[in-house]
C-alpha cells in the first residue's frame, strides 16, 4: 500500500532527494525540475518529504531515545533520513519501476545511487533480466550468468554453487543493448551494405533459447530488421546449427512463405522440406524493401513484414501496414536449446539492412497464442542434387 500510494504521487524525485546528496554529484536542482521524472522517482521524493522530520536519536528509533533521560532533559535531536538508508528495500523497489533512460539520470545524481544501481539484485540487473531474457550472446552466455550455472548445477547434480563473482550489471547491461543487434564477422556492426558471395547468410551475434522461452513461460522476444536496399532477394531465418542441427525456418518476405527445411545429405546436396503460404506476393521482378521480423514466444515461431514502394517521379512513397503469418509453426523441427537469427542472401550486390529491434514485443498484438497451420496443410518441397544431375544428363 505504502509503494502504491508513493508511485500515485506527482512530485519530483531529484528535489527530494537534493537535501541529502546533492553535494555528492550533479546539481540535483536541474533534476528536479525535470519534466520526464515522474512515477518511480516521485515515490521516493514523497517518502522523504513525509520522513524529513526523522526520528529521535542517532542509532533507534523514541523508544532508545527517550530511555533513561530523566526529569528536565530532552530526548537527543532528530536524525534526518538519508538516502543510504533507504538501500535495504524501499530504494530498490522504487528504481526497478524505471527504464534505462531514467536510469542513466539516476545514476547521474551521486556516487550512492550509481553504485547501488549497478550492484547485485539492483535496477540494472533487474531491467537486463527483463529486456533480455531468453537472449544469449555469441561467445558469451545469458545476461545472469548465475542463473545459467544455477540450472546446469541443478541437472547434473553437482553439489554448492560457488559464489558468483561481483558484476557490474550496468556495464553488462550496455554490452548487450548494444551487442545483441549486431551480425557475426564478416559483417560489421549491426548493418550490412554490401554481400560478397552468392548464398551468403549473415549470423546474428544473439542466440534464442528455447529452454527459457518455451510454453511455460509468457516471455518472447522480437527481432525487426529494415531493408532499404534489395538489389535481389533476402530473406529471414532461424537455424539449430549451434546444437549440431541441419534444420532451418525460413520467411521470404516477398512471397509471404514460410519455408522449413532439413538436410539429409551434404554431397550430393538433398534436402527435405515443407512450405506454407500465410502471406500473398507483394512484389514481382523487384527485391522487397521495407521491414520483416520474427517473434518467438511459447515455443511457437511468427513472422512480420511491412512492404514499402520506394517513391518514384510518378508517385510518391508507400509505407504500408504491418502483416502477420501468425504463429505458423512450433519448435519440433529444431535440435538443442539455442536457435540462431540470420539473414539469407540468394546474390552479390550492395544491399542496405540493418537490425532495429530486439526486444520482447512485436509490432502487433498476436490474436492468439496457438498454432494457425497445421502440419496436414504444409506442402512438400524436396530437393535432391543427385536427382537433378541425372535429369540432365
Amino acid at each position: 500500500a505504502a509503494l502504491k500510494f508513493m508511485c500515485d504521487t506527482g512530485t519530483a524525485f531529484a528535489g527530494a532527494m537534493a537535501m541529502d546528496v546533492g553535494a555528492q554529484g550533479l546539481p540535483l536542482q536541474q533534476l528536479a525540475s525535470a519534466d520526464g521524472y515522474k512515477g518511480a522517482f516521485n515515490a521516493i521524493g514523497r517518502l522523504f518529504h513525509a520522513c524529513s522530520t526523522g526520528w529521535p536519536g542517532p542509532e533507534g528509533g523514541p523508544e532508545q531515545a527517550c530511555e533513561g533521560a530523566g526529569p528536565g532533559m530532552q530526548p537527543s535531536a532528530p536524525r534526518k533520513l538519508e538516502l543510504a538508508d533507504l538501500s535495504d528495500g524501499p530504494y530498490f523497489n522504487i528504481v526497478e519501476l524505471l527504464g534505462s533512460e531514467d536510469l542513466n539520470q539516476c545514476d547521474m545524481a551521486c556516487r550512492l545511487t550509481r553504485d547501488l544501481n549497478r550492484s547485485n539484485g539492483g535496477p540494472w540487473w533487474a531491467l537486463g533480466k527483463r529486456d533480455f531474457v531468453g537472449l544469449e550472446l555469441d561467445g558469451d552466455t545469458i545476461f545472469d550468468p548465475s542463473e545459467e550455472v544455477a540450472a546446469v548445477a541443478a541437472r547434473a547434480a553437482a553439489g554448492p554453487l560457488r559464489k558468483m563473482v561481483r558484476v557490474d550489471w550496468k556495464s553488462r547491461y550496455t554490452r548487450f543493448h548494444h551487442e545483441v543487434k549486431m551480425f557475426r564477422t564478416p559483417f560489421v556492426g549491426s548493418e550490412i551494405t554490401a554481400v560478397q558471395q552468392a548464398d551468403e547468410i549473415a549470423y546474428c551475434r544473439h542466440k534464442l533459447r528455447t529452454d527459457l522461452l518455451s510454453a511455460d513461460t509468457p516471455a518472447g522476444i522480437y527481432l525487426e530488421v529494415q531493408v532499404h536496399a534489395n538489389p535481389d532477394n533476402v530473406s529471414l531465418a532461424v537455424v539449430d546449427f549451434e546444437a549440431g542441427g541441419c534444420s532451418s525456418v525460413t520467411f521470404s518476405p516477398d512471397t509471404g512463405a514460410v519455408i522449413r527445411e532439413r538436410k539429409v545429405r551434404e554431397a550430393p546436396r538433398k534436402v527435405e522440406g515443407t512450405y506454407i503460404q500465410p502471406l500473398s506476393t507483394i512484389t514481382t521482378g523487384q527485391g522487397f524493401e521495407g521491414s520483416m521480423g520474427l517473434y518467438l514466444q511459447g515455443g511457437k515461431l511468427a513472422f512480420f513484414r511491412k512492404h514499402v514502394e520506394r517513391a518514384t517521379e510518378d508517385k510518391p512513397e508507400v509505407v504500408g501496414h504491418w502483416e502477420s503469418t501468425g504463429f505458423v509453426t512450433d519448435l519440433s523441427w529444431a535440435e538443442g536449446a539455442r536457435l540462431t537469427p540470420c539473414l539469407a542472401f540468394r546474390d552479390i550486390g550492395n544491399y542496405h539492412l540493418c537490425t532495429t529491434r530486439v526486444d520482447t514485443e512485436p509490432p502487433v498484438k498476436m490474436l492468439s497464442n496457438k498454432l494457425d497451420f497445421e502440419d496436414n496443410v504444409w506442402r512438400s518441397l524436396d530437393w535432391d542434387a543427385g536427382e537433378q544431375d541425372d535429369m540432365d544428363m
